[in-house]
C-alpha cells in the first residue's frame, strides 16, 4: 500500500487556501452543495513489468460515479469524488491460464473545482488527490491501492437555478510504488505474484456528463 506523505497533505491545504483567496464573483446564489452522478468513458492504462516481459493493461470500459461539491466562494468549491471502473485487464506475456482477468478500479478523491464567471454557461478547472484501488479478479488476491491525482476542465451548463449538466474530460494519474508487487495470490500455503513493477505511473483518460442537483 502507498502511503500518503506530509507533501501531500501540504497540497491538499494549499487547494483549500486558494479557494478561500479566490475574489468572490457578482453572481452569488443561496445554494451551498452541488451533487453530481455522473456516466464516464475510461481509456488507457497499464503496468509494465520491471523487466519488461509482461503487462498488464487495462481494456477501454464505461465508469460511472458521483461528485459532492461545497461551495467555498462563488467561484471556488470544494470537491469530493468517487468513482468505479469495471473492466478487465489483458496479461500479455504471462504464462496463466486465462490471460484476461477482470479488474476494478475504484478512486476515492478530495480537491477543489475553480468555475469561471458567467450564467447559464461557466467553463471550470478540477483538481483532485487520494487513492485509486485495483481489485482483480483473481482468486485469493487481495486489492492493490496507491496514490493518484486528477486534473479536468468542463463546463457547466446550468438549466435551472437547481439543475444543471456537466460536461467534463479528467486525467487520472496513479503514481505505483518502487519495486511493487501486485495481484499477488496465496492457496494451500504458496503464493505469488502477478507482477513486479518499477516506480512509474498509470495514466488513464476520461470524459464524463453528470447532472448537478444544487440544494
Amino acid at each position: 500500500m502507498y502511503l500518503i506523505s506530509s507533501p501531500v497533505l501540504l497540497v491538499v491545504m494549499a487547494i483549500a487556501s486558494l479557494l478561500h483567496s479566490i475574489p468572490a464573483a457578482a453572481q452569488d446564489t443561496n445554494f451551498k452543495f452541488e451533487l453530481t452522478p455522473f456516466a464516464a468513458y475510461r481509456v488507457g492504462g497499464n503496468f509494465e513489468e520491471k523487466d519488461g516481459v509482461g503487462r498488464v493493461e487495462l481494456n477501454d470500459s464505461n465508469a460511472q460515479g458521483i461528485m459532492l461539491n461545497i461551495k467555498a466562494n462563488p467561484n471556488g468549491q470544494y470537491e469530493l469524488l468517487y468513482s468505479r471502473q469495471s473492466t478487465d485487464a489483458d496479461t500479455a506475456g504471462f504464462l496463466i491460464n486465462d490471460p484476461t482477468i477482470d479488474l476494478d478500479v475504484e478512486t476515492f478523491h478530495f480537491g477543489g473545482t475553480y468555475l469561471f464567471d458567467g450564467e447559464n454557461t461557466r467553463p471550470f478547472l478540477a483538481l483532485t488527490l487520494g487513492m485509486t484501488q485495483f481489485d482483480p479478479g483473481i482468486t485469493d488476491s487481495g486489492s492493490e491501492s496507491f496514490f493518484s491525482a486528477s486534473l479536468g476542465g468542463g463546463v457547466q451548463l446550468n438549466a435551472t437555478k437547481r439543475l444543471g449538466i456537466r460536461l467534463e474530460a479528467r486525467a487520472f494519474t496513479t503514481f505505483v510504488e518502487d519495486d511493487s508487487n501486485i495481484f499477488c495470490a496465496s492457496s494451500g500455503g504458496e503464493g505469488g505474484c502477478l507482477i513486479q513493477v518499477d516506480a512509474r505511473t498509470l495514466t488513464q483518460w476520461e470524459a464524463r456528463a453528470g447532472l448537478v442537483f444544487r440544494f
